[in-house]
């Protein structure tokens, strides 16, 4: 336990120096972020969470000496996607571009370690549904999908690094619970690295003079390594959960982008335009402020992986975990879709009532 702590020490340490060193740098070479459209911030706000994040992460496992052969692709494709966010940030990349560099990490991912989404449990009642080899473009595509979830729920201030922290730790406590003891340390260095970041970009340290954003590189890191970290928890030979569970574990950012794409597509835009109709967009409008919305989203996402997480402890069957999940994810997008009617309706019963 002590090594463990002076492990998460120095992760935090680390992390919070290069946030100090990045900032001036990133201030000096144009890696910030300005007001524009729909980016509603007040000034220059560098885009180095990510990279410090990394950083802290990188170094703490190299100078441990932790890093397995799993350890050593990771740091490998989580650098490939840092510096294809940097770009991102500094250019503003196509998406086709995009997809393709996170296609080519994906791909690194699964035949670097020869891991991949081969197995979706037990969800019709009818015995494991086995994806042979069908299974390596589906974890392709799931690799791509957890990257971008989290890159397009990254809105509001601190709002990717909690969704994040929610996963890690639910991570972490399966794994442990599981018996993945070796898997389980990178969610919580992970943790303790976002933790430097979250103070600086919740304004708690700097009180606005030292505000930093994750930037591209840091919601992409992010979604990389959860996805990681779901496929060794599920699919490794030493797996500590079930997959059906880890859609609970990543569910608000993944019905997010679900709900939004599907939407889009719906009215025949691209499914990676941006827009304003995010879960924590429909917050802001209704009348919440940033810090409500993320307390508000965040307590929903620690509620349905706290779902998933006791599901999974009493083994309740996949079918039932997946029946619940998709009411959800209905009741979510109908509710996203039809928030405004939604809202009217409730008004007018309430004038009723007090009527």
């Amino acid at each position: 336990m002590t090594d463990h702590l002076q492990l998460f020490i120095t992760t935090f340490v680390i992390t919070l120096l290069a946030i100090f060193l990045m900032i001036p740098i990133a201030n000096k070479i144009g890696l910030v972020d300005k007001p524009a459209g729909r980016k509603q911030h007040v000034g220059a706000v560098p885009l180095i969470g990510g990279i410090c994040v990394f950083t802290g992460v990188a170094l703490t496992l190299s100078w441990y000496g932790l890093p397995e052969n799993v350890h050593y692709y990771y740091l490998l494709c989580g650098g490939i996607i840092v510096l294809l966010g940097v770009f991102d940030d500094f250019y503003d990349l196509s998406v086709k571009l995009r997809l393709v560099v996170q296609l080519l990490v994906g791909a690194t991912m699964v035949y670097g370690l020869g891991l991949y989404v081969s197995n979706l449990g037990n969800l019709f009642a009818l015995g494991d549904v086995s994806l042979s080899y069908i299974g390596i473009p589906f974890t392709l595509i799931a690799v791509i999908a957890a990257i971008n979830a989290f890159n397009m729920i990254d809105g509001i201030d601190g709002l990717a690094g909690m969704m994040a922290g929610v996963s890690f730790v639910s991570v972490t406590l399966m794994m442990g619970i599981g018996g993945q003891l070796e898997h389980a340390l990178l969610p919580m260095i992970l943790v303790f690295a976002l933790i430097p970041y979250l103070l600086f970009n919740l304004d708690v340290v700097g009180k606005g003079k030292g505000k930093i954003f994750m930037g591209d590189a840091g919601s992409m890191l992010i979604g990389l390594t959860v996805i990681w970290l779901l496929i060794i928890g599920t699919q490794s030979d030493s797996a500590s959960f079930r997959p059906i569970t880890a859609l609970w574990v990543i569910a608000v950012p993944l019905m997010d982008m679900v709900a939004i794409m599907l939407r889009r597509i719906r009215k025949g835009q691209s499914p990676f335009k941006a827009d304003r109709e995010h879960l924590h967009h429909i917050f802001l409008r209704l009348g919440l402020n940033s810090r409500q919305a993320l307390v508000v989203i965040t307590s929903f996402s620690c509620m349905l992986a706290t779902i998933g997480v006791i599901g999974e402890y009493l083994m309740v069957p996949d079918l039932i975990m997946l029946l619940l999940f998709l009411a959800v994810f209905s009741a979510y997008s109908y509710g996203l879709q039809h928030i405004w009617r939604i809202i009217r309706a409730l008004r007018r019963y309430q004038n009723k009532g007090s009527g």
